[in-house]
């Protein structure tokens, strides 16, 4: 019996347990923890390294994400990233810092930036995914002219609608770049000709007068054109031509 005593002594000083349902190795790993006011919390856990995607245990609506970084993770500083129904990054803020990618920093919670919350279709976390700069907020608009080697940018807030001038031109293409923390991602802006008139371009099989980003590129003017204006404005539709 004393033999025992002495066994469970030292078995109990040099062991460590695991919370319930927790792995004992969880301290090289991840955790990404969803919840929200009508559900249950989903917590999901993911090995450190390299890219990896899983789908929550439920899918919502969430309004808050957490990141766990395990102590023994080399990367303290690895990024997550949540996706809504449509595939698109979910905005989060925590204090003063809004993204698209989340981090621990022994902060606790990211709150989702849609006060209605969301849906939560799939979960990343990626070692290479870094904190978004002060350009994912923008709209950039890029007007060009390869035959004379021109080119413009103009840059946008997003949410209102704004008009800015242009000095020079002709040109002959417009590419809208919508950045990533910009709420709507389907706005659209208009190029203005020097009679006041919007300027009609193609990409594939889409003509219009309003242009959106959706990572396809850029939109050729139908002829070469001088710009008076760019037009970005958040109630644009498509199908205007």
């Amino acid at each position: 019996m004393q033999y025992t005593s002495i066994f469970l002594a030292a078995l109990a000083a040099t062991t460590t347990f695991a919370a319930p349902g927790i792995p004992a190795s969880i301290n090289n790993k991840l955790q990404v923890i969803l919840s929200g006011p009508a559900v249950s919390p989903s917590t999901n856990i993911f090995r450190a390294g390299k890219r990896i995607e899983q789908r929550p245990s439920q899918n919502g609506p969430f309004t808050f994400v957490e990141l766990r970084v395990g102590q023994n993770v080399q990367n303290q500083a690895y990024r997550c990233q949540i996706l809504d129904s449509a595939n698109a990054p979910i905005i989060i803020q925590r204090g003063a810092n809004t993204d698209i990618t989340f981090a621990d920093g022994d902060k606790g919670k990211w709150t989702f930036k849609n006060p209605a919350g969301s849906t939560v279709s799939k979960i990343i976390c990626d070692p290479t995914f870094v904190k978004a700069d002060a350009s994912a907020n923008e709209i950039r608009v890029k007007l060009s002219n390869q035959r004379i080697e021109l080119g413009v940018q103009q840059t946008f807030t997003g949410g209102v609608r704004e008009e800015k001038a242009v000095a020079s031109g002709p040109f002959t293409t417009v590419e809208i770049e919508v950045g990533a923390l910009v709420q709507k991602q389907d706005t659209r802006c208009q190029v203005v000709d020097e009679a006041g008139q919007p300027i009609v371009a193609t990409r594939g099989a889409n003509t219009d007068i309003t242009f959106a980003d959706g990572d396809k590129g850029e939109w050729k003017f139908q002829q070469e054109s001088e710009v008076s204006k760019v037009i970005c404005d958040p109630a644009f539709v498509a199908g205007s031509a």
